[in-house]
């Protein structure tokens, strides 16, 4: 029960990787508030763990909309009566090549994979502040290793990197821990749908597989589960790879 008696939000948590970090922190103790979208979705998975005993909230959420996170953040903290820990984790994709990316395209998705970590951070700074507590952000190796068509992706979580590392220089001084990570190839849905729409050939996830390249949902919250506990008190604006090795290959 590493987070036994702390509260936290996790975006995109009603499925895919999101969801896997948002049911790992409720099995260590934590309440989660789920922040997401979709509300058939969120309301379906809030119900199904709290049948598992756990303590958590689904709360939807546009997070384009500056309006709506503040909303949600506020009904978290209000629903748990504290916040210790932010993981922003909702993206979304946009497999385009340069020339058929519009300006409307570009806004929502740096709405959505970056303006929102910093408005969310933002909304959650006064409790956190309080709990000392700690923000996870979840970038990709694609900022770092990048690959086409899917380059305002690419920037987006780029982007993340550099706000990590702002954000813990900025905030260490409330004792407010920032890191990063990087997964590769995550066997979830959007991956899926991203290589779809990438027109990547059949067997790509079966290669990553058998390469031992495709990470799950629960190998990635471990790390998670790691960086927002206390065993990882001295760790501060680190960006932590976690691909099984692919960057090496």
């Amino acid at each position: 029960m590493r987070l036994k008696d702390k509260a936290a939000i996790v975006t995109g948590a009603a499925g895919g990787l999101g969801l896997g970090i948002a049911a790992r922190f409720a099995a260590e103790g934590a309440a989660v508030a789920l922040i997401d979208f979709d509300r058939q979705r969120g309301e379906f998975v809030e119900s199904d763990l709290r049948q598992q005993g756990y303590h958590l909230r689904f709360i939807q959420a546009d997070l384009s909309e500056p309006q709506d996170i503040l909303r949600a953040t506020s009904a978290a903290a209000d629903w748990a009566g504290r916040l210790d820990i932010v993981v922003n984790n909702a993206a979304t994709f946009l497999p385009k090549k340069i020339e058929d990316i519009g300006v409307d395209e570009w806004d929502y998705l740096m709405a959505v994979n970056l303006r929102a970590a910093f408005l969310l951070v933002q909304a959650a700074l006064p409790m956190l502040r309080k709990s000392h507590g700690c923000v996870l952000n979840i970038s990709s190796t694609a900022a770092i290793r990048v690959f086409s068509p899917n380059l305002p992706y690419t920037v987006a979580k780029a982007g993340l990197i550099t706000m990590t590392q702002g954000l813990a220089q900025e905030l260490h001084a409330d004792r407010i821990r920032v890191n990063c990570i990087c997964p590769g190839a995550v066997d979830t849905p959007a991956l899926h749908r991203d290589i779809a729409a990438r027109g990547v050939y059949a067997g790509a996830l079966q290669r990553l597989r058998d390469e031992g390249y495709l990470m799950t949902p629960d190998q990635i919250a471990s790390v998670a589960l790691h960086l927002v506990s206390d065993e990882a008190i001295a760790i501060t604006g680190s960006v932590v790879v976690a691909d099984g090795g692919a960057m090496l290959a």
